[in-house]
């Protein structure tokens, strides 16, 4: 038994001793297993049984427990020893991260020891010499006096002199702290270098800077101001720039020795009237982060200075109110401001009198060729033998050159004094180039020259612009492809290039086959006055404006005019625009949409323009080339043919519409002019073809030579007994009804007896002008709730678009310029009315001569009366009058006469004039009474 238990204690316990966990007692795992199953084994160790004694049991039952506890004892000392390892590579990484937190700071760290050794650091603490920096510091005197203080938590400050690694000494700062926690006790001590070179160079640059910025302030008339507004109480923090420039004060003035801004002072170098409104600006109430701008007078070094200022206020970070404020000198920019403004000023008065000059001339001028050519065109009515009817369409010509220049030089000086608007309103698209072919067509036939029209099906109904400026354009781009064409044929084309459904690209191209111009002669077209060459304006005439016109009037629509010619081929004028669409559908009688038309033309050209009607007629068309048989049992609304194509009629079971350039009598078919191929003739060939009704706008004019029919009164107002015989006859050749009156008052009352169709009255006239006239009437439509319009048309001397705006703000409808035409009268009238047709005959000039030396009589007695009398008003009145007939008499001098007379007594000193009317009239009198002689109305 002892034994046993010696080898079991020998064999149970090893001990050992390791350096790092110390000594520890192990118990070999076999050793306890053998030990284990000798001590269970003890009672059967013999081979005959034995009683287990008491004290057996005992020490079995330690020796069991001894095992357990060793077991136990082996775990805890294993498990220890992991925590042991993990606590140490913690340690090992905590360490690493102090390393490399200190080796990222760029300049000198060290950690130090309570005996101020160094324990760590980054490399460029540890680069310092020993005898400098920390160590040093912390191993003098003068620390042990503080370092009770630096253990307790105060920093230690003090300057210091280092050596760089390139052998130069800085002056820089160090910084020790103590190394604690919370309230635990200092382990040492952290210090620092900061090298104040740097610092030194930065604060250097920013003096430089600040110098360099100062010394710019002071060369330019610039103050800047920073305030800090607390309390109401302004400190000036910060002032620069050349005070004495802007205010006679130097920036010292403007502060007091607490540094407050002196208001006082301020006060009495800014003017008085503008005072009021700078100081609320300067000393804000609370912040506004809108900036605020003034421009004020200042008394400055060189006298009254302009200033302008900025302000600008934000909220600092103590509460207080911080102000920025910058005054530059613009006394040379405002007066750079104040000589444009004169210029501008002058510039406006000589346009104004640039103007009125263009009124006086449009009215002056264009007064008496009312007369010459409304005369010219009432002799061309009476019985004349051929020589003289060779001699008046000579003068005719003449004449009409004569008005298309002026009014071309009128039109060009009206876009170079930018008085000429846009009209926009709602127009007819096909109807607007009808009308401007359909008035060069004449001049096309008297050349030979063929005259095609092609308009896009695409193209909307209606469209807004200027329609009358539109057609301008028209008519001036034909006029000159007419001029410069001899022969061939002249065509306006009207193409949709794009279509946003609010708007159409439209391109109207004007070709013709004429002279063409040359390459190096095309850039210079467009310039006023210019023609390709010299020789040109010998042989065709013209000012060379209308391209130039043209141009300018496409520019204010937003569009586009360019020109391709080649010399002897030709040229087309393209002009684009873009307008918005008021109605897509064309308008046509309702009962056309949906029928079936065949076209067999052999013309391509024509055939293609018809096509394009119908379509937008809302027909549907089959285009079948002569040359192409007919189908057998064929049928269609309409079939239109070429003159002389009976066979194609017999085999189509259709309504037939002839085209062709010339009526034949011998047809039964409905006819259909093709030179030039319009709208509305189309319409109206299809309704005549088909038997159909016509809308009321779509009726025929009457045959010529029949009397047509009346469509309602026209009411004219005119003060002027001639214009008034003049515009009567007009009219009664227009088979038009009309009633004359001689002022506005008259003409209102009339009106509202009812029965007239329109109203053409003049513009200016005494006691009642056309404006008033239309503006009450159009306040009497408004009052009395008439359901219809009555067209008002105003009649003017005046040119000018001016006139124009102020006819349609008074309510009228259309302008017409004087002289009437009969042609342009008809035209208008005809837009209001229907289609006018011009009758046959006419009675004497004479007795509108004798009317004119009667009235012009009876206005010169009453002159005379009125002069006597010293009535000022009435004389100008009469005088008024017989400034309307001057221009008829062709005596220039006496017109200019007049027109100091009148002059004179509309001027201030009216009363003194009036004794040269004496002289004036006698004169007058004088041409009255002399035989008839070459003049407007002779």
């Amino acid at each position: 038994m002892d034994s046993f238990a010696d080898r079991a204690c020998a064999m149970l316990t090893v001990v050992r001793s390791s350096p790092e966990t110390g000594p520890a007692t192990t118990t070999a795992p076999a050793c306890q297993r053998r030990l284990a199953l000798g001590m269970l084994a003890l009672p059967w160790l013999g081979n005959e049984a034995t009683a287990l004694s008491p004290m057996a049991v005992v020490v079995t039952v330690l020796l069991v427990a001894t095992a357990i506890l060793a077991f136990v004892l082996t775990w805890l000392l294993q498990a220890q020893v992991r925590r042991n390892r993990q606590l140490a590579q913690r340690l090992q990484a905590e360490r690493a991260l102090q390393q490399a937190t200190l080796d990222a700071l760029p300049f000198p760290v060290l950690l130090h020891g309570l005996d101020g050794e160094p324990v760590a650091g980054n490399p460029p603490g540890k680069a310092l010499p020993d005898g400098e920096g920390a160590v040093a510091a912390l191993r003098s005197p003068a620390f042990a006096e503080q370092k009770d203080s630096v253990l307790q938590g105060a920093t230690l400050r003090r300057e210091v002199t280092i050596t760089t690694g390139q052998g130069d000494t800085h002056a820089a700062q160090l910084w020790i702290r103590a190394l604690r926690e919370g309230k635990a006790p200092a382990q040492g001590y952290a210090s620092t270098l900061l090298d104040l070179a740097e610092f030194g160079d930065a604060e250097q640059a920013a003096r430089q800077t600040e110098q360099r910025l100062g010394d710019m302030a002071q060369g330019m008339p610039v103050v800047v101001m920073a305030l800090r507004i607390e309390r109401g109480v302004a400190q000036l923090s910060f002032i620069t720039g050349d005070a004495r420039a802007l205010f006679n004060l130097d920036t010292t003035e403007l502060r007091d020795a607490e540094g407050t801004l002196r208001l006082d002072a301020l006060r009495e170098r800014i003017h008085p009237d503008d005072l009021p409104a700078l100081l609320p600006l300067l000393l804000p109430a609370e912040h506004d982060a809108t900036p605020r701008t003034l421009d004020f007078r200042a008394f400055g070094q060189g006298g009254l200075r302009w200033v302008h200022a900025t302000f600008a206020t934000r909220t600092m970070g103590d509460g207080a109110l911080g102000a920025m404020s910058c005054f530059i000198d613009t006394t040379e920019q405002n007066l750079r401001n104040e000589a444009l403004r004169i210029a501008r000023d002058v510039a406006e008065r000589a346009s104004k009198a640039k103007a009125d000059f263009l009124a006086a001339m449009s009215h002056e001028i264009r007064t008496p060729m009312n007369g010459v050519i409304g005369m010219l065109e009432l002799l061309g009515r009476t019985p004349v033998n051929g020589e003289q009817r060779e001699m008046l369409r000579a003068v005719e010509e003449s004449a009409g050159s004569l008005m298309q220049i002026l009014n071309d030089i009128l039109d060009f000086s009206k876009l170079e004094a930018g008085d000429l608007r846009l009209d926009a309103a709602a127009f007819d698209t096909r109807q607007w180039l009808d009308g401007a072919v359909g008035t060069m067509a004449m001049a096309a036939r008297a050349k030979g020259l063929g005259l095609h029209l092609w308009v896009d099906a695409a193209a909307a109904g209606q469209l807004r612009g200027d329609s009358q400026r539109l057609r301008q354009i028209a008519i001036n781009l034909l006029n000159n492809a007419i001029k410069f064409t001899d022969r061939g044929h002249v065509g306006a084309t009207l193409t949709v290039l794009g279509d946003s459904g609010g708007q159409q690209q439209l391109a109207l191209s004007i070709t013709d086959t004429g002279i063409g111009i040359a390459p190096d002669k095309q850039a210079t077209l467009f310039k006023p006055f210019a023609q390709a060459e010299s020789w040109t304006s010998r042989r065709y005439g013209g000012t060379g404006l209308g391209l130039a016109i043209c141009q300018q009037l496409v520019q204010l629509m937003d569009g586009s005019i360019e020109l391709q010619s080649e010399e002897g081929q030709g040229t087309t004028v393209t002009v684009q625009v873009r307008l918005p669409v008021v109605s897509r559908d064309a308008d046509a009688p309702a009962a056309l949409h949906g029928r079936h038309a065949i076209v067999r033309l052999a013309a391509p050209a024509v055939a293609g323009a018809l096509e394009q009607y119908l379509r937008a007629a809302g027909m549907s068309v089959e285009r079948i080339e002569p040359t192409t048989p007919m189908r057998t049992g064929m049928a269609a609304s309409l079939l239109f043919i070429d003159a002389g194509d009976r066979e194609s009629a017999d085999q189509v079971h259709a309504r037939v519409v002839v085209v062709g350039d010339d009526a034949t009598a011998d047809t039964e078919a409905t006819w259909l002019a093709a030179q030039p191929l319009t709208w509305r003739s189309v319409i109206g060939a299809c309704l005549r073809a088909l038997e159909l009704e016509a809308p009321g706008h779509w009726s025929e004019p009457p045959p010529t030579g029949d009397t047509p029919a009346l469509r309602g009164r026209v009411l004219v107002v005119e003060d002027h007994p001639v214009s008034q015989r003049l515009i009567a006859r007009q009219l009664a050749l227009l088979g038009i009804a009309s009633e004359v009156v001689d002022n506005g008052a008259d003409a209102l009352e009339m009106l509202a007896g009812g029965g007239y169709a329109l109203l053409l009255t003049d513009c200016n006239m005494p006691h009642m002008s056309g404006y008033e006239l239309a503006t009450a009437w159009r306040r009497h439509e408004a009052e009395s709730g008439a359901t219809q319009r009555l067209p008002i048309l105003a009649m003017t001397a005046n040119a000018l678009s001016s006139e124009t705006v102020r006819a349609r703000d008074a309510g009228m409808d259309d302008v017409l310029s004087k002289p009437l035409q009969l042609a342009t009268l008809g035209r208008k009238l005809g837009e209001w009315l229907g289609e006018l047709t011009v009758a046959d005959g006419a009675g004497p000039t004479d007795d509108l001569r004798d009317l004119l030396v009667q009235e012009t009589g009876r206005d010169l007695d009453a002159l005379r009366h009125h002069a006597a009398r010293q009535d000022l008003a009435a004389a100008r009145q009469s005088l008024h009058r017989l400034m309307g007939v001057l221009p008829l008499l062709g005596d220039e001098a006496l017109a200019r006469q007049g027109e100091q007379l009148d002059e004179a007594l509309h001027g201030a000193e009216g009363l003194d004039a009036l004794p040269e009317v004496a002289s004036f009239t006698e004169r007058l009198a004088r041409r009255l009474s002399a035989p008839a002689r070459p003049g407007p109305i002779s």
